[in-house]
């Protein structure tokens, strides 16, 4: 498998992932300006959409969008520890993953675009906080270790990776107490350790 990837980018969750599965993958680094692989190959013609995570399963066979591309290769996981094969289970672990992609991903995204006065970025902080008060109050009403049970899984990989775009607009996570004994646990994680120094994310 080959992962099209940007540094810290959302794709980091499928990196995440491909590390816990234990799978040789390759990975391609883009440029998201000029829409640029590091070979200067055109990501268009990879991927119409021009964003990432786009996953090359087989010469030709892309998989994109983490909604799909989270579930696919968590159920490689040979324990099924990622993700229950079937059932509520597998669905609840489907529902984050919509939420996270629809709502909290496009609330973080709005800084990276055009620039923000200070009322638009009072709003959008505001919306981001909205969102992780709902994440945060969902973990403490649950008995779960992570967001669906007791096993880490893509939602909570998804989750680390958009909570460190935090860090980028200089947003506090501080009052989500629970959203961060998450995101403390899966960054203890081995596969996410080795991802962000591959992404050079850290030393």
């Amino acid at each position: 498998m080959k992962l099209y990837y940007s540094p810290g980018a959302c794709s980091l969750a499928a990196h995440i992932i491909l590390n816990e599965i234990n799978v040789d993958f390759d990975l391609v680094r883009v440029d998201l300006k000029t829409h640029k692989t590091e070979k200067d190959v055109d990501y268009y013609c990879i991927n119409p959409k021009g964003y990432v995570p786009a996953l090359e399963i087989n010469p030709g066979l892309i998989l994109t969008e983490n909604v799909a591309i989270l579930p696919f290769l968590a159920q490689h996981d040979p324990k099924q520890d990622l993700i229950p094969p079937s059932g509520l289970g597998r669905a609840k672990v489907l529902e984050w993953l919509g939420y996270l992609n629809s709502e909290l991903h496009d609330a973080y995204a709005v800084f990276f675009g055009a620039p923000l006065d200070a009322p638009a970025k009072e709003k959008a902080y505001a919306e981001i906080d909205r969102l992780l008060k709902y994440i945060d109050q969902a973990i403490a009403d649950s008995d779960n270790d992570y967001l669906v049970d007791d096993n880490f899984g893509p939602a909570d990989a998804y989750l680390f990776v958009l909570t460190n775009w935090s860090n980028l607009i200089k947003h506090d996570l501080s009052p989500y107490t629970h959203v961060n004994n998450i995101r403390n646990k899966v960054a203890a994680r081995q596969s996410v350790q080795i991802a962000m120094r591959d992404e050079g994310l850290i030393a």
